[in-house]
């Protein structure tokens, strides 16, 4: 409802005001309901009531209302909000004038959507971020500026070709400071329709990888070399950040802390990289995998030799970061497997005979990365060029679903994340300038969930406050359907309420006649044909007096 009308620089939301405005002026309205889409205060226009609602909840309020009131629904009517069926919900014994203000000719580009390239955040590195860009009512193709921006200062620009009905990618490198979350507006450039030109994301603050190494080989360690070469692994005593990663041997006769550690660890969302030794026997590793939630893991035979790994599967959204081009025939190692299973949540990598080599396990909410041979310095996988990235890949692959980007104000809950937050009795709320709200909310497992007022509609970056204090910062953008202006046209409007009767009319406002007066001439013409039905039936009558009159000679 913030796009442009068809008149030049006239929003449909400053239309929709007008129509209701012209609605208000005529005192025998009892009640003037809905502009769908906007999430504003109720306005108060003259003594009728007008307020600005979602589809849903005006139709709830219609129907719940006086069947003798007049009501008049006041929208754009775009086919991303009001479905046929939301339409055809409304009441049929109820007087209701549906007024559109659709625009079909009139295009509008947009930033569909916003996420990382990678699932983690480096201190001192670029974040690599794809920004969707997609267009509404385009009839050619379209060459769109996209420019990223923090406070002011231009980061990075790029174009983009997006054709109609189409979607395009456009990509940034944005540099990362250190120790703090940036707060990034990307903008398209539309001088046609600017109300949602922009979209705002807050990256959080770069972080390094810790790292827990539970290996019997020391300093020799290959997996332990292969860390340290990279600045961006630290290790740690304890694992305590949700993207740690616990390197593991598998013992063969684990003790039970130890079991209930690693348990308790991927219960939280934390990573395990589980490793068999060599020795004869695996009998105790299968145990141990069982008790921390590993079923369907069996000892390989001990006549199994070295097997060959199959090429990695390049698709793979795993090893999207490993290789920047495709590499072909590429020389595998082999390696001799103590360990076997038939089904995980992902295999990374696969012998030859299609039994796997690296799988991933999800219990609870971790992930548990499974080698099917041992990792020493006699493995042939630790001097092959997959072993590095594979072993980054590992560390960086824990759950990126709290990295939250952005939130839609679209009267639906908000997710949070918390981080060392202690138990409080006082709410937390937003702020944005001298506004502040405090919403519905409630806290479970680290992650607060908000429920938006209607008054929270101001897209850009709120400010999460208790105590005082200000936690964190959000970015709010307009409701992605708010931007796909595609309307039913009048005649659409008036085939799919057809079988309403006349009790719903469909109009659209006329540029040089106010709508109170549009609506008093269509009442008008509808009041007419009643006394040219009455005059008509006098006429009938008089002619047959005539007709009688004459048939019994009678003199008139």
């Amino acid at each position: 409802m913030q796009s442009s009308s068809s008149e030049k620089g006239v929003s449909k939301l400053e239309a929709a005001m007008d129509a209701a405005s012209d609605l208000s002026m005529d005192n025998r309205l009892a009640s003037s309901t809905n502009i769908s889409g906007l999430r504003s205060d109720s306005l108060n226009l003259g003594s009728s009531s007008n307020q600005f609602l979602s589809p849903q909840e005006g139709i709830s309020k219609i129907t719940n209302q006086r069947r003798s009131s007049q009501t008049y629904i006041v929208s754009d009517f775009q086919r991303s909000t009001f479905s046929p069926e939301v339409l055809t919900d409304l009441p049929k014994e109820q007087a209701i004038t549906l007024v559109s203000l659709s625009t079909t000719d009139i295009p509008n580009l947009y930033i569909d959507s916003v996420w990382l390239e990678q699932p983690v955040l480096l201190p001192n590195s670029l974040a690599g971020i794809s920004v969707r860009v997609a267009g509404s009512n385009l009839d050619e193709s379209n060459q769109v500026k996209v420019t990223a921006s923090e406070d002011g200062k231009l980061l990075g620009a790029t174009q983009v070709l997006l054709e109609p009905g189409n979607k395009a990618i456009a990509h940034f490198k944005i540099p990362l400071a250190s120790g703090t979350a940036q707060q990034i507006t990307f903008e398209v450039e539309d001088p046609t329709t600017s109300y949602d030109n922009q979209y705002f994301i807050v990256l959080p603050e770069p972080s390094s990888v810790q790292l827990k190494l539970n290996r019997a080989q020391g300093q020799n360690d290959p997996i332990a070399q292969a860390y340290k070469a990279e600045p961006a692994f630290v290790f740690s005593s304890d694992v305590t950040r949700p993207n740690g990663l616990w390197v593991v041997d598998i013992p063969a006769g684990a003790s039970s802390r130890l079991i209930q550690q690693i348990y308790d660890w991927i219960g939280r969302g934390g990573n395990v990289l589980l490793i068999p030794s060599a020795t004869a026997s695996q009998k105790g590793a299968v145990d141990f995998l069982a008790k921390i939630g590993l079923k369907g893991i069996s000892e390989e035979s001990q006549e199994t030799g070295p097997k060959p790994l199959i090429q990695p599967d390049l698709s793979d959204a795993f090893f999207r970061q490993v290789f920047e081009k495709e590499v072909k025939n590429m020389k595998m190692p082999e390696a001799k497997p103590v360990l076997t299973w038939r089904s995980s949540f992902h295999n990374i990598l696969k012998f030859t005979d299609n039994t796997p080599f690296l799988s991933t396990f999800r219990i609870g909410k971790g992930n548990v990365h499974l080698f099917a041979s041992p990792i020493n310095n006699a493995s042939s996988f630790v001097a092959h060029p997959l072993f590095v990235p594979v072993l980054y890949q590992l560390a960086l692959s824990f759950d990126v679903s709290r990295t939250v980007l952005a939130h839609q104000a679209n009267r639906g809950t908000i997710n949070i994340p918390l981080e060392n937050e202690v138990v409080s009795k006082q709410p937390y709320s937003l702020t944005m300038g001298d506004q502040s709200f405090i919403p519905d909310q409630r806290v479970r497992q680290d992650m607060l969930h908000m429920t938006l007022p209607n008054d929270v509609s101001t897209p850009g970056f709120y400010t999460l406050v208790r105590e005082g204090k200000a936690i964190s910062t959000i970015a709010l953008n307009i409701p992605r359907e708010e931007s796909r202006l595609e309307g039913y046209t009048v005649e659409e409007l008036k085939e799919i309420l057809a079988g309403h009767g006349d009790n719903v009319q469909v109009i659209e406002p006329k540029e040089t006649v106010s709508l109170q007066k549009q609506l008093q001439t269509e009442a008008s013409g509808a009041s007419l044909w009643k006394y040219c039905l009455i005059l008509c039936f006098l006429c009938l009558v008089i002619e047959a007096v005539i007709l009688s009159a004459k048939k019994s000679g009678s003199v008139i």
